[in-house]
């Protein structure tokens, strides 16, 4: 699995970053399995990573919601407001396959801001497209997302990241 491709290949990233800034994002990132049954995210909890599945599938579930919101498989993102805001999770993502993933965590991608002050703008408004597309996917409101306007969201994220653990 290279981590430079599967960036490359996500337009979460591939959108936002150029090739130096996917590059240095890439040299960061890891590698993670989950066991089938295993949560990937847990609703409510801490957030300071995000995954892109590159093999296997995920459900998606909403504390209050009967079901999976939602399936994901390869190519899938989750957990990209919280790395970037610190929000709380606001679903739990369970492995209903054995999912390999890349993992990019709050350092990883604090290394390229660092290299690229602008781009704490670029993510601000790939996270609100991202937020119109899972509205649209789900009917409306998608379950617990967060709705700052572009300015608080750019803050939001520059606070978080500044921060260390």
């Amino acid at each position: 699995m290279d981590a430079y491709e599967i960036l490359k290949e996500t337009p979460f990233f591939s959108e936002v970053l150029d090739e130096s800034e996917l590059k240095i994002l890439s040299d960061h990132a890891r590698t993670v399995v989950f066991d089938k049954g295993t949560k990937l995210i847990e609703e409510d909890g801490p957030g300071h990573s995000m995954f892109v599945i590159v093999k296997g599938e995920a459900e998606v579930t909403v504390a209050d919601e009967d079901g999976a919101v939602a399936t994901l498989g390869a190519g899938g993102i989750l957990g990209e407001m919280s790395l970037l805001t610190g929000a709380p999770r606001s679903a739990t993502v369970t492995a209903t396959e054995t999912i390999e993933a890349l993992e990019v965590d709050k350092s990883a991608l604090a290394n390229v801001l660092w290299m690229s002050p602008t781009l704490v703008d670029r993510f601000a408004t790939m996270l609100m497209r991202r937020q119109r597309e899972l509205d649209k996917m789900y009917g409306g409101v998608a379950w617990g997302m967060l709705r700052p306007g572009k300015a608080e969201l750019t803050s939001m994220i520059r606070d978080f990241l500044q921060t260390t653990e």
